[in-house]
């Protein structure tokens, strides 16, 4: 009857407790809205799909380069470390959902226990037959299972959930981010490292062309037919390029020590990959700008934020949920296991009776639990909760506002630089023709050798001046890629 009794009560509290579960206190999160503009600047003509933001650096046409993002995505450590903070909240999502259930303990114990008989100075043999007696040495024998369940009336361990919830999904947004970042940097350290290459050729060159011009005076100056001053200036000009040149080198090997880097690997077999001398990337397809609204569901950093956002606000209804009573299904656990909690089991004094009928035990019962006093303590930590729930959006709609400065400043550097690189290639086009004209003029005699040179001089100045140009656009194309969120072509 008893049993019947206390199983009747036990459906009764999970009932109301069931009934009750579909309450839930503190704030309700909404995707806050954010105007954005109808276009970016200058952009009335550029369109494309977002298909071309998956493997945009495919769009220069480098073999090479494609081989260097498919080695960094395998083995760079910023991104292995983002992976292992994806499995770290992804676990940390299953023990805020733990809580939603009871805690199950198994537990087993066996004691021999000798009673001082100084306190308890009764014999181990009965005065009088059918008498009773309190043994010297006692046994006991315990096999069975403690469980505790905090009832989520008011919602505090589903917001948890899902504040945990969002925040796997932030951590995933965060790794994409660093994908992006990276393969960027992959791509601008690999342009960086072709114009290094070009630089140091072309500077070789017109270090020749020095030597050759103060060759030409010094023959000149000891016939008498030039001056020192004119030979002075020319050594000059010449140590000044010299001076440069292992400038260029020094950058060229910190470059590939940085790829390297990325790449996760040591250096040194990298200089044999790159060794041989490429023109810098280029790609003339058309850029997917798309509109501005893209880029709330392009850029992992604005979902990042936005994750972030409510997963705060979920927290702020935790913390809100703290208000109200604790509400428990326990009971006073008899002999050990989990103490406060419901057990249920069997107790005997010998292993042949421990796990027979009668040795049966149980305890259940219903705890409450409400912090009447606790000198603001609660209330507190909701106004901690709800300050971070503000930052939460302020930071949200910066990173929005950020993106579309970061999409502007790529754009007008990209399409300025476009204008430039033109300039510069007609003004190498033009001192081209103009040392063309020159060397036939020598051929006739018609101009000496000194007027070659300078010709030749101008040119690889011009040269030199489209490699900066043209390394400036390839990273200004970059930037802008990453600046859209583009993005690896397999999800983390």
């Amino acid at each position: 009857m008893y049993w019947l009794r206390a199983k009747y009560v036990v459906v009764r509290a999970l009932f109301f407790a069931g009934f009750l579960s579909g309450c839930m206190v503190g704030p309700k999160y909404k995707r806050p809205k954010i105007a954005m503009p109808t276009q970016f600047e200058g952009t009335e003509e550029v369109c494309g799909t977002d298909e071309e933001l998956c493997g945009w650096w495919k769009q220069f046409n480098d073999p090479m380069l494609d081989q260097l993002i498919a080695e960094a995505v395998k083995a760079n450590y910023d991104i292995r470390l983002a992976v292992e903070k994806i499995a770290q909240a992804r676990a940390q999502y299953r023990i805020e959902g733990s809580y939603l259930w009871p805690e199950i303990d198994a537990h087993a114990a066996a004691t021999r226990t000798r009673i001082s008989q100084n306190i308890f100075p009764i014999q181990s043999a009965p005065q009088a037959k059918g008498g009773t007696f309190l043994p010297t040495f006692l046994n006991l024998f315990q096999l069975g299972f403690d469980a505790i369940w905090e009832l989520d009336f008011f919602g505090k361990f589903r917001h948890g959930r899902k504040a945990a919830q969002y925040a796997f999904e932030a951590t995933k947004e965060d790794a994409e981010s660093v994908m992006i970042s990276m393969l960027s940097e992959v791509a601008v350290t690999y342009i960086n490292i072709r114009a290094l290459q070009r630089k140091i050729d072309l500077q070789k060159k017109e270090i020749e062309a020095d030597e050759r011009q103060v060759a030409i005076t010094e023959r000149l100056f000891q016939i008498g037919l030039d001056n020192e001053l004119q030979k002075t200036t020319l050594m000059s000009a010449v140590e000044s390029d010299r001076a440069i040149l292992p400038t260029l080198q020094i950058s060229l090997k910190q470059s590939v020590y940085a790829l390297a880097f990325l790449l996760g690997k040591a250096p040194e077999g990298l200089f044999d990959t790159l060794q041989n001398v490429q023109s810098i990337p280029t790609s003339t397809d058309r850029v997917p700008v798309g509109l501005p609204s893209d880029l709330l569901r392009r850029r992992p950093d604005i979902r990042s934020a936005e994750r972030q956002l409510a997963a705060a606000t979920e927290q702020s209804g935790a913390a809100v949920a703290d208000l109200f009573p604790h509400i428990a299904l326990t009971g006073i656990s008899f002999g050990g296991g989990n103490q406060g909690g419901s057990s249920v089991g069997f107790l005997g004094d010998a292993l042949n009776n421990v796990l027979k009928w009668p040795s049966r035990t149980f305890s259940v019962g219903v705890g409450f639990n409400w912090d009447m006093l606790d000198f603001g303590r609660v209330r507190g930590n909701i106004q901690v909760k709800t300050s971070l729930q503000k930052q939460a959006l302020l930071t949200y709609e910066q990173t929005v506002i950020g993106s579309l400065r970061d999409v502007e400043n790529a754009l007008v550097a990209y399409f300025e630089e476009q204008s430039r690189k033109e300039s510069f290639n007609r003004k190498v086009e033009a001192d081209s023709r103009t040392l063309e004209i020159t060397e036939n003029l020598f051929q006739i005699g018609l101009a000496n050798e000194v007027d070659l040179l300078k010709a030749r001089k101008t040119l690889l100045s011009t040269e030199s001046l489209l490699v900066e140009s043209e390394q400036a656009l390839a990273g200004d194309l970059v930037a802008l890629y990453k600046a859209l969120g583009g993005q690896w072509q397999s999800a983390l």
